[in-house]
């Protein structure tokens, strides 16, 4: 069987998971071994990263910029399959909240209160669909609305709720599926990666029960857990008191003592790095 290496972030956003995943992935396959990228659930915002929205319109199918770079460097066969599950998040418009500031800023940090389209592919029928929320697209500001609203013709995606968004990602369905794709990767491949969603420590509690590594990213730091069952234990105990906020990384790393530790510096691109060499060779030796 291929191993399977899960990587989250400490922190919920630019936590540098995503080019750690790229640089170690680009280094096994240095070595010869066949390497896939899974990303179960990716996020991205509009505002931020607006070529997006050109991209999409373009393929037909709502891709971020961390599948892209998957897709492009040969890690991703299929963007659809390896990148199930995509949400697009684009900040609300001030104005909507009649100087109600407070909430407007609490919305800007709510995944749920700014997404405005998603994608789900079904991994064992190959059918992809897409969504809209009007909930949130109306308090979108004008302009943005009008490029979201083209984005939403051409991808003929359907009128939805993010309460229905919400049910369907802590579903059980959800869950089969995302352990459905993962399967489909690791038939054709030595090594898969898991790229997490932000500071979560995994995607849905199952996929932790077949793994060769755990790894949470922060800034400069890089922290791998080989006893996975240990944090496996953690998790779950942590869901019980805290419910989903327990999946968060952070409490692996106050729980769990990281059985190697690494150091990464300031890039400008991804690119191999002495720790993403000793943490591949170190894989392949357990």
């Amino acid at each position: 069987m291929p191993r399977v290496v899960l990587i989250s972030g400490l922190i919920p956003y630019d936590s540098g998971k995503t080019w750690f995943t790229l640089s170690s992935a680009l280094y096994a396959r240095s070595l010869g071994l066949k390497v896939k990228v899974f990303k179960p659930v990716a996020g991205h915002n509009l505002w931020y990263s607006p070529r997006t929205i050109k991209r999409s319109v373009n393929v037909g199918l709502l891709l971020g910029n961390d599948a892209t770079m998957y897709y492009e460097n040969s890690l991703m066969d299929d963007p659809a399959i390896g990148n199930p599950m995509a949400i697009a998040t684009t900040p609300p418009d001030p104005l909507f909240y009649n100087k109600n500031i407070e909430a407007y800023l609490t919305d800007i940090e709510s995944v749920y209160a700014s997404t405005v389209v998603s994608r789900i592919t079904d991994c064992s029928s190959k059918v992809i669909k897409h969504y809209y929320y009007p909930e949130n697209l109306e308090k979108t500001p004008t302009l943005i609305r009008k490029a979201i609203k083209k984005l939403i013709s051409v991808l003929r995606a359907e009128k939805s709720s993010v309460s229905e968004l919400i049910k369907y990602l802590e579903s059980v369905d959800s869950e089969r599926n995302i352990n459905m794709c993962l399967n489909i990767l690791q038939r054709s491949g030595d090594l898969v990666f898991v790229e997490s969603f932000n500071d979560a420590i995994s995607p849905c509690l199952s996929l932790l029960n077949n793994l060769d590594a755990i790894v949470i990213v922060a800034p400069g730091r890089v922290l791998v857990y080989w006893d996975v069952n240990t944090v496996r234990n953690v998790v779950i105990e942590q869901v019980k008191r805290h419910g989903w906020e327990g999946l968060r990384a952070r409490r692996v790393v106050a729980n769990v003592t990281a059985q190697l530790t690494l150091s990464i510096g300031l890039v400008t691109k991804p690119r191999p790095q002495s720790a993403h060499v000793k943490f591949v060779s170190e894989l392949l030796k357990a």
